[in-house]
Order: structure tokens, then C-alpha cells, then sequence
């Protein structure tokens, strides 16, 4: 060893007891809970499990220490497993060949029985809310906060929705609309009225004719615009409202089914003897529904951006955009609003001018209010659950009365569960290592975009300046408003709803033309509600075309989805790493490659470009139908293209990022085989998800997603490696004519 390296040992040396000197005193400031999280980050210790295996082997009556029990004849057993049953084969399908043990015995638990579509993604999502809710429990009875208002108001909120409202509250409630709308329908100028008195709540607006809501502007996403668009009719099947002449029993069965619901409800609200037509009600949607397609030629937008000034929404639809911005609250008329559908703001505004208070309407207009009321009702809940959640969507069973408080709580105290959670679960490393493995895949996947061949070069360009002006959110939302504290009560779960939402809108109309700001969102069309903003403590991640990013929650960045401490990369980037470079894909998929790189409404392909990517959506969308169809599924693939178009591009992206780590490493070639077979078994394994034959039904009419066994193996029908290692050839199921890669 010479000098001058004993010399460099040395001063390396005492540095490192220097910095370890520092880092100690640095410690002494810290909080316990601090040192924890440091000590935890800091370390990488291999942690022992033998006791652990030999509990369960016990719990399972295995006695390893017997001189009768085998090991090799145990391994061979379990290994002779993986390979059956043998009517599955991989070339034929992938997923199940993977799954189907899986398939077979999961159950789940008594209180995730109202869990329809059974996947890592809502399991986990389902134990995020049991997290929130120990959260808010201790925080309303810890002697440190209990008495503090924000613990009061929390304390309120959270009791009332462990309840029902009573029938009493529900009548109350109910006959108050009722009223309202029938001192309106007096005057047949108070059209405009009506449509903003159902537009107040947000709750209810999505059933009201005209549905208005306040969206970053797609032209200049960072400022708040008016949007009107179409309402969303009950049924999620909407062939039901057109009598085509086919399918007539299926529509008779379905049709009689809703009515017998609507019936239901109607007299649980009014009693059996009320003078309501619940037919009145289909016919009404029956009426809007047409006016979706209405044929009238009204010159529409390409991307769907219709910019309607007051003057124009007068003279050509009709619509007084100035008495209805005055009905929903505006002391000014906002110069235009934004809609997606000319034809539908025209004929749909000729419907109702000419009958909107007759009869008919008078049962729809109660019923978008009453129908989200019973939610909540002691009687009710049980009627709407057992149409729209057994009938329609296939749940086994109800959201436990224990775990129901969460819906409302994020729509009401979003910041307090955002900040509280962060507080208990967030994790820097994994934080840190999600960001890292984004930066390699985004410059993987600009990469592939650089050698494509069929772009031309100006629209590649663009391209490439979205990719490198891409951005990143991990964790939650950098700026979050303080939840307000309002006068909830613990008894009245619909009403304290009614608060939050009466409270959200008043801020809504004074964000017009307004910076963004962070704004939770929950769907409240589905059973359960669904978070679908920004919240942290979602269990999912998503691009935003209007800001060009990707967001990934904290709820999502936890095992099974992210694992340090007992998986490689393999298992890892077919999770997370998926995950992101699937949303990073949506940045130039169909709907995502119409904004420019700000995030701007932005049309810049050229016309050639446009039809050779059509071309490769429609080779996409040929192949899950034609995959589906070996199951007897057959189904329109074509609303689901973005999601199939980023799984494809994800998956390729992913592929030669675990090329690269392998040249990284420099691993052998019989270690990147394994890794590659590894990394596609892991693939398959993540997208596991379990239906039943009613909840596929559903799901085939309402969800962007295809189901997951498609989106396991047509991306991976496309890549050549997978074809190679899994001995794919033409005539087995697993083959496509194509391997392309979209990109």
C-alpha cells in the first residue's frame, strides 16, 4: 500500500468521525419521533424472519423438525403446482397462467364485501381508510386536542355519519324541495331558477340537465373557467333508454327492476299514497339522453373546447347564461362559460324551454335530490343499495356503518386528513426512491420517442419538449386551504353534507377567473363515493393534461406497491415502476396528446402524424376485443383506448429500463433471462383482480380500464422478449400480428 493511499485512509477516516461527531449533535435537536425516522432511513440491516416462518408452520400444524417431513418432497410439490393446472398454458394466457390459484381461494373479509373490483390497489386503499379514521378518533378524544373547535367540528361530523337520518329529518328535508320547486314551476320564466337551484350542491348537481362546475381553463389551465356540460343519467346502461328493438327482454328486465326502485323510494319519502309517476321520471331521462346526439348542425370543436360567450349563448341556443350565473349565485355575469357539446346546449335547452315545469319533470326534478338524501336515511340506504349497488354494480354487500364517516369526512376536513396522515406514514426514502425511478424512466422514455420512425420530426419535437417539461408530484399537494369549521352537529349526517357542499360552492363562484388551487374531489355517482382530486391518502396515481404531471399519493407509495426491504428491482418496477411509466404514457396518449407541453388545449400534430396514429389506436382496440372475445366477452374497446395505449407504451418503457439496470449491474445473460421472467411473472402477479359475473357486467359499461386480465396480456403479447422467453408463436392466443409499441 503506498504513502499517499494510507495517507487518503487515514483523512477519510477522520472526516467520518468527524461527520458521525456532527451528525450526533445534530441528533441531539431532533424529537424522538425524528431520530426514529432518521435512524430507520440511515440504516440497512438485514432483519430476521426464521422465528416468524416457524409460528406460522406451527400455526399450520407443519412440524419441520420431524423425521418424517421432507423438504425436497415439500419444494417438488409446491413446484409441480406452478405449472397447473395444465389446461392454462403461458402462450395461451399469461394472466391466468399466473393468477389463477389466486383467482380460485381469495375471499375477502366480511367488512371489504363491498369491494367490487378485489385488487392490491383497493384492498390497500381499504386499509388506508381504517388508518384515517384511527386518526380521526384519537384526535377527537386525545386529551392534547379533544377540546380545541377544529376536534368539535371533526368529533360532529364523524358521529352523525355513524348514524341514519330519521325518517322525520328525510320528510323535513324532502317536502322543503319540494316546495321550492313547485313555487318555481309557477312561473314558467324561472327555468333558469330551477336549473341553479339544482346546481347549489354538488351532491345532486350531476343529475340536473345543465350541470355547471368551475375547471381549470383547458386553453389556460391556470385560472378557474365556468363549464357546463350534460348531465349523468342514473342507469350506467344507456342502451336501456333507446327502444331500438333489440335486447327487449333484457331492457324490459332492467327498465322494470328501476322502476320498482324508484317506487321504493318515492314511498319511503312520501308515503305509499303520493300522487308521483315514477315512469315520469325514465321518460324524463329518456328525453335528455337524445338530446346527447341530436344531430343538429351546430359546428362543433375537434377537442371538445366550445367557448360560449353571453351574447351567443342567448342568441343561437337560447340560453340565458346571464339568469342562470345569477341563479347559482354570480352578483355578475361571467363573459362565457366552456362546454364540450353545442348540440346538446341547444336541444336540450329547447326541451326544457318548452316543458320543464309540466308534470313530467315536476317527479326528475325531486328525484336528483332525494335519490342522494336516501343515501343516508335509515330505510333508504337499504333501497338504494340494493338497486344500484347489488342490481346494478354486483357488491356482495354494504359499506360497514364503521367505516361509511370517511366519504364525508375528506369531503369536509380534507387538509386535516391530508397533514395528519402525511404526519404518521410518510416515508423519505420511499419518497426519494419513487422520484429517482421516475427521472430514469422519463429519460427512458424519451429515448424511445427519439428513435421512432413514424413521427415526423416537427411533431416529434413537440413531443420531446412535453416529455422534458414533464412534472412530477409525489407525497400531496404542495399548498392545501384550511378546512372550514362549520356548525355540524352530530345527529344529521345529510345535512352537515349540505353544509360543506353549500359552503364549497360560495367559494367555487369566487375562484372565477381565479389562480388554481387545490380543491378535493369526490365523485358522489358512485357506491361508495370516490376520492378522484388530489387527496394524499388516495391509493392510486394519475396524469393531468392541463398541468402536463403526474401526481402519485402518499396512500400509494406503501407495500404491496413499493418494497425495499424484501424485494429486488424486478419486483418493484413491475409495481411502482408500471404505475409511472403507464401515467407518464398518458402524456401522449389520445386524450393527453392534445395539450402542448404547459398544459394547454393545444392541437400540435400535423394531419399525417393524426392518421398513422389512428391507425396503430385502432390496431389496439382490435386486439382486446379480439382478446376478450376467447372468454365470450365481447365489448367496445374503443372509450378505453388511452389506458390501453399508455399500458402498452408503460410496459415497453419499463422493459428497457430493467435492460439498462441489467447492463448497470453488468449481469450475466442467464441473469437477465431470470430477470426478464421474473419482471413479466411480477407484471401479471400486480394486475391480479377478482369479479364476479354481475360486477364485470357493470364494470365493461363504466370503467376507462378494460378488465385487468386483457391489460396483462396484450402489452405483454407485444414485446418481443416476452414472445421469445414464453415460446409465443402464431396460432397460440398470446400472439398478435403486431409488436408494436405505439411508440
Amino acid at each position: 500500500m503506498g504513502i499517499y493511499t494510507l495517507k487518503k485512509i487515514i483523512k477519510i477516516k477522520k472526516l467520518k468521525n468527524k461527520s458521525i461527531k456532527n451528525r450526533e449533535k445534530k441528533f441531539d435537536i431532533l424529537s424522538d419521533k425524528q431520530k426514529e425516522l432518521v435512524c430507520k432511513n440511515y440504516s440497512n440491516t438485514y432483519n430476521t424472519f426464521e422465528d416468524k416462518i416457524e409460528k406460522t408452520l406451527k400455526e399450520n400444524n407443519i412440524d419441520t423438525s420431524s423425521k418424517n417431513f421432507n423438504l425436497d418432497k415439500e419444494i417438488l410439490s409446491d413446484l409441480k403446482k406452478a405449472v397447473s393446472p395444465s389446461n392454462i398454458l403461458p402462450e395461451n394466457d399469461f394472466y391466468s397462467y399466473i393468477n389463477d390459484r389466486w383467482l380460485q381461494k381469495f375471499q375477502l373479509e366480511k367488512s371489504q364485501k363491498y369491494i367490487v373490483q378485489v385488487d392490491d390497489f383497493r384492498l390497500v386503499q381499504d386499509k388506508v381508510y381504517n388508518e384515517l379514521l384511527d386518526i380521526v378518533k384519537h384526535y377527537i378524544s386525545d386529551p392534547k386536542t379533544k377540546h380545541t373547535k377544529k376536534a368539535k367540528c371533526i368529533k360532529n361530523f364523524y358521529e352523525s355519519h355513524l348514524i341514519t337520518s330519521t325518517q322525520e329529518q328525510s320528510k323535513i328535508y324532502s317536502n322543503t324541495i319540494l316546495n321550492k320547486i313547485d313555487e318555481l314551476r309557477k312561473d314558467n320564466a324561472n327555468l333558469w331558477k330551477m336549473l341553479g337551484f339544482t346546481n347549489l350542491n354538488e351532491i345532486v348537481s350531476w343529475g340536473s340537465p345543465f350541470v355547471w362546475s368551475l375547471n381549470p381553463d383547458d386553453k389556460n389551465p391556470k385560472i378557474y373557467r365556468c363549464y357546463i356540460e350534460p348531465n349523468q343519467v342514473s342507469l350506467i346502461d344507456i342502451n336501456i333508454y333507446f327502444d331500438d328493438g333489440s335486447d327487449l327482454q333484457y331492457k324490459k328486465m332492467y327498465k322494470t327492476r328501476y322502476l320498482k326502485y324508484l317506487k321504493e323510494l318515492f314511498n319511503n319519502v312520501f308515503g305509499e299514497n303520493n300522487d308521483f309517476n315514477v315512469e315520469d321520471i325514465f321518460n324524463c331521462e329518456v328525453k335528455l339522453v337524445n338530446s346527447y346526439s341530436c344531430n343538429k348542425k351546430v359546428k362543433e370543436s375537434e377537442n371538445g373546447y366550445n367557448l360560449v360567450t353571453t351574447t351567443e349563448a342567448k342568441e343561437i341556443y337560447n340560453f340565458d347564461w346571464s339568469s342562470f350565473s345569477q341563479a347559482l349565485g354570480f352578483d355578475y355575469t361571467p363573459n362565457f362559460f366552456i362546454t364540450s357539446n353545442l348540440n346538446y346546449l341547444y336541444c336540450c335547452t329547447k326541451l326544457l324551454l318548452n316543458e320543464w315545469n309540466n308534470p313530467e319533470w315536476r317527479a326528475y326534478w325531486i328525484y336528483i335530490f332525494i335519490r342522494q338524501e336516501q343515501r343516508y336515511n335509515v330505510k333508504g340506504k337499504d333501497i338504494f343499495y340494493d338497486f344500484q349497488g347489488k342490481f346494478v354494480r354486483g357488491q356482495e354487500a354494504k359499506v360497514i356503518i364503521q367505516k361509511t364517516p370517511i366519504y364525508g369526512l375528506g369531503f369536509a376536513f380534507n387538509t386535516f386528513l391530508t397533514n395528519e396522515y402525511i404526519n404518521k406514514y410518510e416515508n423519505p426514502q420511499l419518497i426519494n426512491y419513487v422520484k429517482t425511478m421516475a427521472e430514469d424512466l422519463k429519460t427512458v422514455y424519451i429515448r424511445i420517442i427519439k428513435r421512432n420512425k413514424w413521427m415526423q420530426s416537427k411533431t416529434k419535437e413537440m413531443a420531446l419538449k412535453k416529455l422534458h417539461n414533464f412534472k412530477l408530484t409525489v407525497g400531496s399537494p404542495k399548498i392545501l386551504r384550511e378546512d372550514p369549521l362549520l356548525d355540524y352537529t352530530n345527529d344529521d349526517p345529510w345535512g352537515n353534507l349540505c353544509k360543506i357542499a353549500e359552503w364549497r360552492h360560495n367559494r367555487a363562484i369566487k375562484l372565477e377567473g381565479e389562480p388554481i388551487i387545490d380543491i378535493p374531489v369526490i365523485d358522489w355517482t358512485t357506491i361508495p363515493p370516490k376520492f378522484v382530486g388530489t387527496q394524499a391518502y388516495l391509493v392510486n396515481a394519475a396524469y393531468t393534461p392541463s398541468e402536463n404531471g403526474i401526481y402519485i399519493p402518499l396512500g400509494y407509495i406503501q407495500k404491496p406497491f413499493v418494497d425495499l426491504d424484501e424485494r429486488g428491482i424486478e419486483y418493484n418496477l413491475a409495481h411502482i415502476g408500471f404505475t409511472i411509466a403507464h401515467e407518464m404514457s398518458h402524456a401522449l396518449d389520445d386524450w393527453g396528446s392534445q395539450y402542448d407541453m404547459t398544459g394547454k388545449l393545444n392541437d400540435w400534430w400535423s394531419e399525417k402524424d393524426k392518421k398513422l396514429y389512428k391507425k396503430i389506436q385502432n390496431d389496439v382496440i382490435k386486439q382486446y376485443e379480439v382478446f376478450a372475445s376467447y372468454d365470450g366477452i365481447y365489448f367496445d374497446a374503443e372509450p378505453s383506448i388511452g389506458e390501453d395505449l399508455a399500458d402498452i407504451s408503460g410496459l415497453s418503457t419499463c422493459t428497457e429500463y430493467l435492460r439498462d439496470f441489467q447492463l448497470k449491474n453488468d449481469d450475466i445473460l442467464p441473469i437477465q433471462t431470470l430477470s426478464f421472467e421474473v419482471f413479466f411473472v411480477y407484471f401479471a402477479f400486480q394486475q391480479r383482480q377478482k369479479l364476479s359475473k354481475k360486477a364485470l357486467e357493470a364494470q365493461l359499461k363504466i370503467n376507462p380500464h378494460p378488465p385487468d386480465k386483457y391489460r396483462t396480456n396484450v402489452p405483454l403479447s407485444r414485446l418481443p422478449v416476452f414472445r421469445t422467453l414464453f415460446n409465443v408463436k402464431k396460432g397460440d392466443k398470446m400472439w398478435w400480428h403486431s409488436t408494436s409499441r405505439v411508440w
